[in-house]
């Protein structure tokens, strides 16, 4: 099964290279996408990305695909599962979820008023309030989706401007989905998409037909 790899806000697909690796040693086809974080809305990432998808998989497109985002790639990849046209041209899909902010970023809603954050991060900034993100449909039926975390497993997480348990970046409570609980895999958020034990979970969900 062909697989898509989508890297968090600030970061780009050269940083998920690794992560490609780890799937095509588990038998998987994959590739890393890039956004522009700063310059696009998700709606104008997800369609930039169908377009990349189907020049790589072809206009008739495959049975079934699978995603493997991390942090704002997840907001990507939800964009992207709401658009008619990428779900009839890849009906099934399975998507593995990295610290995903799926209520919105605690922190970037503490960081709204703060110029530098959006000198930063650009329309980022604004894509990552918990209300745009509230608007964001979540994933179809078509999609099985596993949510893994980080944190430190207490009450307390690795930044004290988020509350309760967080991985320095994304709290916990920020990252179910409406039917989709988070499981729990421990550490920091920049070292995630890297980490063996991660991605051997990863890669047991997409290669199964286990649920979500």
């Amino acid at each position: 099964m062909p697989v898509a790899l989508l890297h968090g806000a600030m970061r780009g697909p050269k940083g998920m290279l690794p992560t490609a690796r780890a799937l095509e040693g588990a038998g998987f086809r994959a590739r890393a996408f890039g956004y522009a974080t700063r310059r696009r809305d998700l709606a104008g990432h997800a369609e930039s990305l169908e377009a990349e998808l189907r020049a790589w998989l072809g206009s008739e497109g495959p049975e079934a695909i699978g995603l493997l985002t991390h942090s704002m790639g997840g907001l990507v990849a939800r964009a992207l599962l709401d658009r008619p046209s990428f779900r009839a041209w890849a009906p099934r899909q399975r998507m593995v979820m990295l610290a995903p902010p799926n209520q919105g970023s605690s922190l970037a809603q503490q960081l709204h008023d703060f110029p530098p954050f959006h000198w930063v991060y650009g329309r980022a900034a604004a894509e990552l309030q918990p209300g745009p993100i509230a608007r964001l449909a979540p994933p179809p039926d078509s999609c099985a989706t596993l949510i893994l975390v980080g944190g430190r497993g207490d009450s307390r997480g690795y930044n004290p401007l988020i509350a309760g348990d967080d991985d320095g970046v994304v709290a916990t409570a920020d990252t179910p989905l409406p039917g989709v609980s988070s499981e729990f895999v421990g550490g920091l958020h920049s070292t995630l998409q890297w980490r063996k034990d991660v991605l051997d979970r990863a890669a047991r969900f997409l290669g199964t037909s286990e649920a979500g």
